[in-house]
């Protein structure tokens, strides 16, 4: 198991092996897997896992967790149904311990450790599970958090724009749109029709599913997995020739300046690079393909990333 954590920040990333798993059986054709507990440095008070899979059949992965309050365990919530011919999220599903919305656990109060379970059919296969989590108080500390990487960086992005898309939902298509910039800018092919397609979570009616755009990138051939950002000196690592990060921002008017629109409670940025003070963003809500890359005030981004969504963010990166 490799762990990123920074014991003053608010986020908790894990990227899982298979040395994680306590125990395994199989019945009527499912394979079950299930984790060790993992304890982590903080309270936490969200849980969302990510993962790459292969099926080139019909195979499927169902992804379960629970988690450990005051010593008692939850039962197990699910968190997402991949295979290699659909992707399914489930209805809202709560009880005393907290409540899934479609791919994000949120908890009434904070958890001290979690768990996950893994059950496989078919020829799927899994390649990568992350686990990433956020302190209960989450807390922002804006001078330590908008410290911008030294230097300068910036990763060359083709830019496309959601709203010149022949589409009906072409104002909900941020997170497709975004991932097929970082794709195809790290030499993958990918087709914006064709990512809104496989990412599409009917069950939500949603096209920004978590688990969805992560495991849609990992079958183009990428590392794909969801990661929360304490500070923008982490894109350093991040953010390279071979690897790049969608930030998921909300912001009211006034608190982005030059933003492609003036408030959102949630949208979906490409994070290209950065200079002089600034965020380099390809911003997919522009209005049109040459106003997409833009540069957003780091202290401002900050805000709208680290502190309002708590970092949360796709990393996508060249394998």
């Amino acid at each position: 198991m490799v762990q990123h954590i920074v014991s003053r920040q608010s986020v908790f990333n894990v990227l899982h092996s298979p040395s994680d798993t306590e125990g395994e059986h199989v019945s009527d054709g499912i394979k079950t897997e299930v984790s060790l507990p993992f304890k982590t440095p903080f309270p936490f008070s969200s849980l969302v896992l990510s993962a790459n899979y292969r099926s080139v059949t019909d195979g499927c992965i169902l992804f379960e967790a629970q988690v450990c309050c005051g010593g008692k365990w939850s039962g197990f919530y699910k968190l997402g149904l991949l295979s290699g011919k659909f992707k399914t999220s489930f209805p809202p599903q709560e009880d005393a311990f907290g409540r899934v919305e479609t791919d994000v656990l949120t908890l009434f109060k904070p958890a001290e450790a979690y768990r996950y379970r893994l059950k496989f059919y078919g020829d799927a296969e899994l390649f990568l599970l992350c686990a990433s989590l956020t302190r209960a108080p989450f807390m922002y500390d804006e001078k330590t958090a908008a410290r911008l990487p030294a230097g300068a960086f910036e990763k060359e992005v083709h830019p496309i724009s959601q709203l010149e898309q022949t589409h009906p939902d072409r104002r909900r298509i941020c997170s497709p749109v975004s991932l097929c910039m970082a794709l195809n800018a790290l030499g993958y092919q990918a087709d914006v029709k064709e990512l809104m397609r496989d990412v599409f979570d009917q069950t939500a009616g949603i096209y920004g599913n978590w688990m969805f755009n992560v495991a849609s990138a990992g079958a183009l051939g990428a590392e794909a997995y969801v990661r929360r950002f304490g500070a923008l000196g982490e894109l350093k690592d991040f953010v390279t020739p071979d690897s790049l990060v969608l930030a998921s921002v909300a912001y009211s008017r006034g608190e982005l300046a030059g933003a492609a629109i003036d408030h959102t409670a949630g949208h979906l940025v490409l994070v290209r690079g950065w200079k002089k003070g600034k965020i380099l963003a390809a911003d997919p809500a522009a209005a049109k393909q040459e106003s997409v890359l833009r540069a957003y005030d780091a202290r401002e981004f900050a805000n709208a990333w680290l502190s309002r969504k708590q970092g949360a963010a796709y990393v996508v990166r060249k394998k």
